[in-house]
């Protein structure tokens, strides 16, 4: 009887792991929504792959003036790079900067069927660098990023490792792979940390073939540094809490910018600011490429 119990539960555990790793992983793709044209943008597509072969789609949009200078966009888990398309044209229309808007694997139009969050995304973004630098060079000698929740993460990982890259625009990242996966597990699946993601957790591990977790920003945001960083939160965001932008905040080194927008949600610091968020983030990067 007691082989009975013993494999019933090795079962169970099984099935859960592939089941939650799955929500990881895997996940329904959302269609690109819309062109730069739709803004009266100029752009050209763009296809480039990363390290490991996954073939990945971009938008290459150049500014109305020549410029060395290319913000490269990242998208958050679950979008594209239409998604952040919407809130980002004014860095092309009033900052005059050429823009790189690309797709991480398994979302939009880039290849690839696994999702890691900031394991193989930081392949995506280091070949999107690359990408800007060999095809356009002279418009990309100097390179900032931008990056929203999932691409803010992977924008702060990257940047640490990549002394090219002259600063990060990050909103709402995360600071850590298990804690996110921890709290979302908590806020929309109602599912306990242990035993149950714990198990989740070295599924994914084993799927992947790799810990996400050592490429998270909590453990690289220090060596970012003498180059700044601007952190953005919305105080009502509880996907990612503006304990996130205080963790990493305080484990940054100078120069260093939190703003923490009151009744912004997850996804909402540009839409409740307005204005102001445009001429925040405009004065950072002013400040950096005017040096």
């Amino acid at each position: 009887m007691t082989w009975v119990i013993v494999s019933f539960i090795v079962v169970a555990v099984v099935l859960w792991g592939w089941f939650s790793s799955n929500l990881i992983l895997m996940q329904e793709r959302c269609p690109i929504q819309a062109l730069p044209g739709a803004f009266g943008l100029p752009f050209e597509t763009v296809s480039f792959h990363a390290e490991d072969g996954v073939r990945l789609s971009g938008w290459f949009v150049p500014a109305a003036r020549p410029t060395e200078i290319t913000l490269i966009l990242c998208h958050g888990w679950g979008a594209n790079r239409s998604d952040i398309l919407f809130g980002t044209v004014f860095l092309q229309k009033r900052g005059g900067y050429n823009l790189f808007y690309f797709d991480f694997r398994n979302h939009g139009d880039s290849g690839g069927t696994r999702s890691s969050l900031i394991g193989y995304e930081r392949l995506d973004l280091e070949a999107a660098i690359r990408c800007v630098k060999e095809q356009w060079p002279d418009r990309s000698r100097r390179v900032a990023l931008f990056g929203l929740s999932m691409g803010g993460a992977n924008a702060l990982s990257v940047a640490a490792k990549h002394p090219e890259i002259e600063a990060v625009v990050a909103e709402s990242p995360f600071s850590s792979f298990n804690g996110v996966v921890i709290r979302f597990a908590r806020l929309f699946h109602h599912v306990p940390r242990f035993p149950l993601v714990d198990i989740t957790l070295l599924f994914t591990k084993i799927r992947l073939g790799m810990n996400p977790e050592v490429h998270s920003p909590i453990h690289h945001i220090d060596k970012i540094s003498p180059r700044p960083i601007f952190l953005i939160q919305g105080d009502r965001d509880a996907r990612m809490p503006p304990s996130e932008g205080e963790r990493l905040f305080a484990k940054a080194k100078e120069p260093k910018t939190l703003w923490t927008i009151p009744g912004a949600d997850h996804g909402e610091p540009g839409q409740v600011a307005g204005k102001e968020y445009e001429d925040r983030i405009l004065e950072f990067y002013k400040n950096v490429f005017e040096k």
